[in-house]
């Protein structure tokens, strides 16, 4: 066993992933927008499990609020910005793994030319504005996406694959003028609901990089981890949705 087929050893032992499913991993590439609670560990895990390109964007820069859920931030790194940052630490995780960090607002233009290039987009924001943009994008350019979410106590997970017949989709279920949308910044988030939202972002991923079937296509997993509850909502289209499935 050489010395990679070692280091994904753990997975090479799983009874429905083979070499060919980590090749799978390795030849991908992700985009995750929004480098906070969510964003650094999901992002810490598909470069731990090897995936083979990963851009990181935010231009928002490192609160000390933020460090009891942004987990790969420390006290020096307040100010500094969190997608550039981000990089370099994962870097060290998985050297093998090429990271971009792209630490500005992009618009519609050079979202589409990205999302054109990438596997897959994790959306890892906080802002339904930037959901719907990315929604609108990945539909035109047939790219799954995910969306996490994190507040109080509760992670919030969708998959849209994308890549067939879509039932139902982001604009569905939101439209940019809702304005009973809730933020962990304005309602708060115990900081380890985050790192859980993370964590079931990056499996996702790791599934349909690998082409494993999900049962959350067009649908949205809300975890209550306080009460240990979890409900499992289908996204039906929408006849006031004007995107075009």
């Amino acid at each position: 066993m050489n010395k990679q087929s070692h280091r994904y050893s753990a997975h090479l032992r799983l009874n429905d992933f083979d070499e060919n499913s980590q090749k799978l991993i390795e030849d991908s590439s992700i985009l995750i927008i929004g480098m906070g609670g969510i964003g650094t560990i999901a992002s810490l895990y598909l470069v731990n499990s090897g995936v083979g390109k990963i851009i990181l964007c935010d231009y928002d820069t490192v609160d000390i609020s933020n460090l009891p859920r942004q987990i790969l931030f420390q006290e020096d790194n307040v100010n500094q910005n969190k997608a550039i940052v981000a990089k370099e630490k994962l870097h060290h995780f998985n050297p093998n793994v090429l990271i971009e960090s792209i630490d500005k607002k992009l618009n519609d233009s050079e979202l589409d030319q990205i999302i054109s290039e990438v596997s897959l987009v994790i959306d890892c924001t906080d802002n339904i504005q930037t959901r719907l943009q990315l929604n609108k994008i990945c539909i035109r350019n047939r790219k799954p996406m995910i969306m996490a979410a994190a507040i109080r106590y509760e992670c919030h997970i969708a998959v849209f694959r994308n890549d067939s017949l879509i039932d139902g989709c982001l604009n569905c279920l939101y439209q940019s003028d809702e304005e009973n949308i809730e933020t962990c910044e304005g309602n708060g988030v115990l900081s380890t609901i985050a790192g859980s939202a993370g964590i079931m972002a990056a499996t996702e991923a790791l599934k349909i990089l690998m082409g494993q079937d999900t049962e959350l296509n067009s649908m949205i997993s809300i975890f209550d981890l306080k009460n240990n509850i979890n409900q499992l909502l289908k996204i039906k289209k929408s006849n006031n949705c004007n995107i075009s499935h």
